[in-house]
């Protein structure tokens, strides 16, 4: 069970490492996004913690997120639309770059 949690914190690092807003999360928490990483609308929950004031994203109907919305309710177009492809510490990366331009 030991070398079990020990992996398991390894690969939590290893995606914490990757983006490293992660780190705000709990490992239960990062846990269910890692394992819904097909889903990206899983992430939405978690948003408010890995971004300051980002409620949630704008997600079109084939997954491609234009938008970001507070938590005051204003909405903030991105300048392009992202696609939620590879990992979910990737397009996180991307949703981060885009925050900055916007």
């Amino acid at each position: 069970l030991e070398m079990v949690q020990k992996g398991l914190a390894e690969y939590l690092e290893t995606k914490r490492v990757a983006f490293s807003r992660f780190y705000f999360l709990s490992n239960d928490e990062l846990l269910e996004i890692l394992s819904q990483s097909k889903d990206p609308l899983a992430v939405q929950p978690h948003l408010k913690k890995c971004f300051e004031n980002i409620h949630k994203l704008t997600f079109q109907p084939d997954l491609e997120m234009t938008a970001m919305i507070s938590g005051e309710g204003e909405t903030v177009p991105f300048t392009r639309g992202l696609r939620p492809n590879g990992g979910v510490e990737m397009w996180m990366s991307n949703v981060l770059d885009e925050m900055k331009r916007t």
